[in-house]
């Protein structure tokens, strides 16, 4: 692959051609990162940070062009490209500029025994990361992780998906333009064999977002190198509507939750398992609502839904609908693409065979939703959980208690409770995955723990206080007595750590003053 040529997937016109990067450049780009990331790892972090804050001035600046790159590469409408992707990014900014600093400092860890002894713990940086990014947040997601790794300390050698991979080398000049030292940001263009190209030059971390076969790639690849690797996979993630939810409230947020990006989130409602007592009122009003969504080309109409933004996705909806098809499930609405199969109805199926289909239990990554019901909490709890994913789960009710409830039940990284898929974008709270939707976390402390080594540092607590460890060489009676009598601290009994307390100081005193260290 020498060229990538990008298409418009709202209506297939031609927006660029671009020239790949070459394996052979690989070694170049991560030579050039590593120097750069010496000289930036050690400027002080309040640089680093107003480096940030400069970059948010020239991102809110060029917000309007840099959504129209979104619209025309990924087939989105503006409005989610500026309040999905662009002001999240913005936000996340101005949290780390302000919250690295608190986060990162020093922490002195309180000692139990050894108090004329104190352990310090120091974040430094990792040196160079690697970000391999997806096509359906092609902004907001790598520049969540790129934010961090720079005000860190780190460089980043960034691999835009081949699908959109010009607001990632949009990305790059930003960093250029707000005046970054060079080569701390290089984007790399190409696919898959750019992506093992790169991880053959041994970057310091890796963080993925992608598909669960692609991840599981790296790794693979990664083990081999023995580097560490972030992973945020898929999701097929269930909203349970229990019987007192708001139901206005509940299918407004599932028609958002369903097709904003055109179901193309892996955070997106998938599953709605709803009461079965407001089943048919939920149905109804649902059904009615995305009927009223406006879907078809960004770039020529106001819409709602936008475009199917990569091909081999229409092959996987197709599979899934025809599943359901041949299990006589009923699509209350959409299911059909449109003559240029650039876009898919926004789509909700039920059925009473629809747990056993492919639309239930695969990720569909798209504008689908499969409608299945519960009659207690614990079988909507089951539910939700029989799934290999584990990212995201919301909860509707207007008990409170009784969501929590359920919530602690489900085996997901994140719950929301009457609300669906945006905390993805909140800086302050961790976001990531159990099961097979991956590990570790982006965003928050968490987020930035992942883009540091954590350094102990054991010393005295005072210069002019030192003396031989008490367990060092010869072995004697005594020091056998002494660490024998210490175990009387741990007794459940408080009388008799009172009562052990005499002897472990008569012993202490003893075989400090009598006893010769080597």
């Amino acid at each position: 692959m020498e060229t990538l040529t990008i298409r418009n997937p709202a209506n297939g016109d031609l927006v660029k051609t671009i020239p790949c990067s070459s394996s052979q450049s690989i070694p170049q780009v991560m030579e050039r990162a590593r120097k750069s990331q010496k000289i930036w790892g050690e400027t002080p972090l309040e640089i680093r940070i107003q480096k940030l804050l400069d970059l948010r001035e020239r991102m809110i600046q060029d917000r309007h062009d840099l959504a129209k790159t979104i619209v025309h590469e990924n087939g989105k409408p503006e409005f989610e490209a500026l309040t999905n992707e662009i002001f999240p990014t913005v936000e996340l900014i101005s949290y780390f500029a302000t919250q690295t600093k608190k986060t990162l400092r020093p922490f002195s860890i309180p000692m139990r025994l050894m108090q004329h002894r104190k352990s310090t713990l120091h974040y430094q940086p990792l040196g160079t990361v690697l970000i391999i990014s997806p096509w359906n947040y092609p902004f907001l997601l790598p520049m969540g992780e790129i934010v961090m790794a720079i005000a860190t300390g780190n460089s980043v050698v960034f691999k835009p998906s081949e699908i959109t991979p010009l607001i990632g080398l949009r990305i790059e000049k930003l960093f250029q333009d707000s005046g970054f030292p060079e080569h701390i940001i290089q984007t790399v263009i190409g696919d898959g064999k750019t992506g093992a190209d790169l991880i053959a030059g041994k970057p310091d971390k890796i963080f993925f977002t992608g598909s669960v076969p692609t991840g599981r790639k790296i790794l693979k690849s990664a083990a081999e190198h023995l580097i560490p690797v972030n992973l945020e996979l898929g999701g097929k993630d269930a909203m349970i509507v229990c019987d007192d939810a708001d139901i206005d409230h509940a299918t407004s947020a599932a028609l958002w939750g369903g097709f904003s990006n055109s179901g193309q989130i892996c955070a997106s409602v998938e599953r709605i398992l709803v009461h079965e007592s407001v089943r048919d009122e939920f149905v109804r009003e649902f059904k009615r609502k995305i009927e009223t969504l406006r879907q078809g080309d960004p770039t020529r109409s106001s819409v709602d839904v936008g475009a199917i933004t990569m091909e081999k996705q229409r092959l996987v909806y197709e599979s899934q609908i025809q599943d359901a098809e041949r299990r006589g499930l009923k699509f209350e609405t959409g299911g059909k693409f449109s003559s240029d199969r650039r876009f898919l109805e926004p789509t909700l199926v039920v059925g009473n065979d629809i747990e056993n289909s492919t639309i239930y239990q695969e990720e569909t990554f798209g504008p689908v939703i499969a409608l299945s019901t519960f009659s207690t909490d614990a079988e909507a709890i089951q539910k939700s959980n029989h799934s290999a994913y584990g990212l995201l789960g919301s909860v509707f009710s207007r008990d409170l208690k009784r969501a929590e409830k359920i919530a602690l039940a489900l085996e997901v990284g994140t719950v929301t409770i009457n609300e669906v898929v945006y905390t993805a974008g909140l800086p302050e709270t961790p976001w990531g995955g159990r099961k097979e939707s991956g590990y570790g976390k982006k965003h928050s402390a968490h987020g930035l723990f992942e883009f540091v080594h954590t350094k102990h540092i054991h010393e005295p607590r005072w210069s002019g206080l030192q003396f031989k460890s008490l367990w060092w060489y010869p072995y004697t009676p005594l020091q056998a007595r002494f660490f024998d009598s210490l175990f009387g601290l741990y007794q459940r009994d408080y009388l008799a750590k009172l009562a052990s307390l005499p002897t472990i100081l008569r012993n202490l005193i003893t075989f400090i003053s009598k006893e010769p260290r080597i």
